[in-house]
């Protein structure tokens, strides 16, 4: 699973840094050539890239999700530590969305509102989240244990 994710994490990095280099280079009006097997890339319009990156980032985080979930549901029992891990992307997403709505609204801090929703949500794209909720799980469970035992 380890491997999963950290192969999930290069295919989302590489698909991500070519379609900002292709939006960066019609930007400055310049070429990219791309690898054959992401080629296609290069024939949709500048709008449709930037959609797809918006549709590309939900379906990343999904997959971390899931990922986490199944991992989660590995290591611990109980439903308790799925529904923390659920709740937890979940408050991600909203507070992402909470700066993206933001951004709209008071349109002078756009941009820092944008970057901030961003930076969430490539901690959703990524396994920063399991990486604290695992270590967060054993703690619990060593003090549940602890107060069972004394």
């Amino acid at each position: 699973m380890a491997i999963l994710a950290i192969a999930t994490g290069f295919l989302r990095d590489t698909v991500f840094k070519t379609i900002n280099a292709i939006l960066r280079a019609w930007d400055l009006d310049q070429d990219y050539f791309l690898p054959p097997f992401i080629s296609f890339l290069q024939n949709l319009e500048y709008q449709t890239l930037v959609n797809l990156k918006w549709l590309l980032t939900l379906f990343f985080s999904l997959v971390y999700l899931s990922l986490s979930i199944i991992i989660v549901k590995t290591l611990f029992k109980g439903n308790k530590y799925l529904r923390i891990t659920a709740f937890t992307y979940l408050g991600v997403f909203v507070v992402s969305a909470g700066f993206i709505v933001s951004g709209y609204v008071f349109k002078n801090s756009s941009e820092k509102m944008y970057e901030f929703a961003r930076y969430l949500m490539g901690m959703a794209q990524s396994p920063i989240i399991l990486m604290i909720l695992i270590p967060t799980f054993k703690l619990m469970e060593k003090e549940i244990d602890k107060t069972t035992n004394t």
